[in-house]
């Protein structure tokens, strides 16, 4: 087990001291360096004798579980000087009551591992060292034990490990963060989960998901000094539940903040049936790109631009022993039919044209798939689940990892313009080159340097053609590409960001306050409920009072 999601992702050195751990211990540095690959990460068995600082030190469950609190009290503080400003130490301290040291116990076996060091003892220690914890978690594993054992112990036995972290420095107040998902098979990790994850390793950050149609409450806890809620594409169905909602987070001092990273067009009567309540009473807008940061803007001025970015990235992949053919190009995104349809006869071409010297493969509904003319293609998506359009995220990434080429045509329209380059990095972190459309990509891809654009048909063909035959230019842009993805789109480069525009919008909440019924209280009159055949109905509870019957929009891509 590795521990690289308790180190905060800001970290650009960090120090492992392991203790004396199995040859075939794992620590966490590769890990956390394809989270932040400008980490300078140190792995040592004990706590060097330089005068080096870091920004995290990872303190392994091995050279403490058997400390007494003197000593551990001792170790904290001579460890804590090693910090840099806003350091962290990380205490990792395996359960003894884990359900398989029980279970040895039980059966007469030695223990998997011995631990005289209990997690409260763990805390008062980083107590009394002068230190603030700032999280505890846990890290479990699934086992399979009798009722009987766990009523017995009535410890954690699913829990293989303690996560502690600790600081020197005072902690800011306690902050709840909730966040409700109208999307998330397709949205939700890059806008969502992904960021908060990181943010939640902040301290006296406490996250909380609501999935698509599951209740979730607005509700009153007194020990979170300040609370954020983030609307993510959930559409409400009338201008009245919209209002309402917004008088009961503005009475529990909630700072109020409507995500959204699609154009609305394509829900336009949904949105204007409710007045825009949506985008005009909230206090703030957060969303993935300019052109839609000025949409936005009509309805509301506080709209912030938050990129899509990267959570991690593998190592660049060895170019060198890669077989010359086939070549394999990629395509695969949703809703783009019309375009596919637009290059279809140019595909056919080239496939005839080339035959076994290339590959194709598609994350597409199976129609287009079959429309495509050659036998040296794949499929990529299982045709019973969503007509082959929607696979595991992992398996996308791993089939573009397969992929020499990635296909990126944008149509030019309204809807189209507001999309991010989201495709384009991760086709670059996995070391696939990129032809794509002018449309969104021109903005980010410097043409014959990291990608290249094609801007009418025959420019497609011939630059497919380019890439196809120069294995040493592809690999050039590839090269290039990852790069520029590995020292500008990582997530753990942007997150603090967000936090920085929270505090921004909570320092001015009361005025923040007034300008939102201002712009709620100029909207007319609507009676009509919303009715669209792209939003389905989810129940939503307000603090259990109420239902309201929000709405959730269905993602488009």
């Amino acid at each position: 087990m590795t521990f690289e999601n308790f180190i905060p992702p800001r970290s650009k050195s960090v120090l492992e001291i392991t203790g004396d751990v199995p040859a075939d211990f794992e620590t966490s540095k590769e890990k956390f360096i394809a989270i932040q690959p400008a980490c300078d990460y140190t792995v040592s068995k004990n706590l060097d004798t330089s005068d080096k600082k870091f920004d995290t030190i990872l303190i392994q469950s091995a050279v403490i579980e058997t400390l007494k609190n003197s000593e551990l009290v001792e170790l904290i503080k001579k460890v804590s000087l090693r910090l840099n400003s806003r350091g962290r130490l990380v205490f990792t301290l395996r359960n003894v009551g884990y359900a398989e040291n029980l279970m040895a116990i039980i059966e007469g076996k030695p223990m998997k591992f011995k631990v005289t060091l209990s997690r409260v003892e763990l805390e008062q220690a980083i107590s009394d060292a002068g230190l603030n914890k700032i999280n505890l978690l846990n890290a479990a594993r699934k086992v399979a034990v009798s009722r009987g054992i766990i009523e017995a112990a009535k410890i954690d036995v699913a829990v293989f490990a303690y996560i502690i972290s600790a600081t020197p420095e005072e902690l800011p107040l306690k902050t709840s963060i909730q966040t409700i998902t109208g999307e998330r098979k397709v949205c939700g990790a890059k806008r969502i989960f992904d960021p908060m994850s990181f943010i939640g390793t902040e301290p006296n950050v406490t996250n909380f998901f609501y999935n698509l149609g599951e209740p979730y409450k607005v509700w009153d806890d007194k020990k979170f000094k300040r609370r954020i809620f983030i609307n993510q594409r959930m559409s409400f169905g009338s201008l009245e539940e919209g209002k309402k909602f917004f008088a009961r987070v503005k009475k529990l001092g909630y700072l109020y903040i409507d995500e959204m990273d699609d154009h609305p067009i394509r829900w336009r009567e949904g949105y204007e049936g409710t007045g825009n309540i949506n985008f005009v009473g909230v206090h703030g807008i957060q969303t993935s790109t300019e052109y839609l940061a000025d949409y936005f803007k009509q309805f509301n001025p506080n709209v912030k631009v938050f990129d899509n970015q990267l959570k991690n990235i593998a190592p660049l992949r060895d170019f060198k022993n890669q077989q010359k053919f086939p070549v394999r190009i990629f395509f695969g995104a949703l809703n783009r039919d019309e375009e596919f349809m637009d290059l279809l006869p140019i595909l056919n071409k080239i496939a005839q044209k080339y035959g076994d010297k290339v590959e194709f493969k598609m994350i597409a509904n199976k129609e287009l798939f079959e429309l495509l003319e050659t036998k040296n293609k794949i499929l990529v998506g299982d045709p019973k689940v969503y007509n082959a359009q929607f696979i595991d995220y992992d398996k996308y990434l791993g089939t573009l990892r397969e992929s020499d080429i990635a296909l990126l045509p944008l149509l030019d329209n309204e809807f189209n313009r507001a999309k991010s380059d989201l495709k384009f990095i991760e086709s670059a972190a996995c070391g696939a080159a990129v032809l794509a459309s002018p449309v969104v990509y021109s903005k980010t891809i410097k043409e014959n340097v990291n990608g290249l654009i094609f801007r009418d048909k025959k420019e497609f063909a011939q630059k497919l053609q380019l890439l196809i035959d120069k294995q040493e230019k592809r690999y050039d842009i590839a090269t290039a590409a990852y790069s520029y993805v590995k020292n500008n789109r990582m997530l753990s480069q942007h997150y603090e960001e967000r936090i920085d525009w929270y505090n921004e919008l909570f320092a001015k909440l009361p005025e923040l306050n007034k300008e939102t019924q201002a712009r709620i209280d100029k909207i007319p009159p609507i009676v009509r409920k919303v009715k669209h055949s792209e939003i389905k109905k989810a129940p939503v509870k307000v603090e259990g009072k109420r239902e309201l019957n929000a709405e959730i929009i269905i993602p488009n891509e």
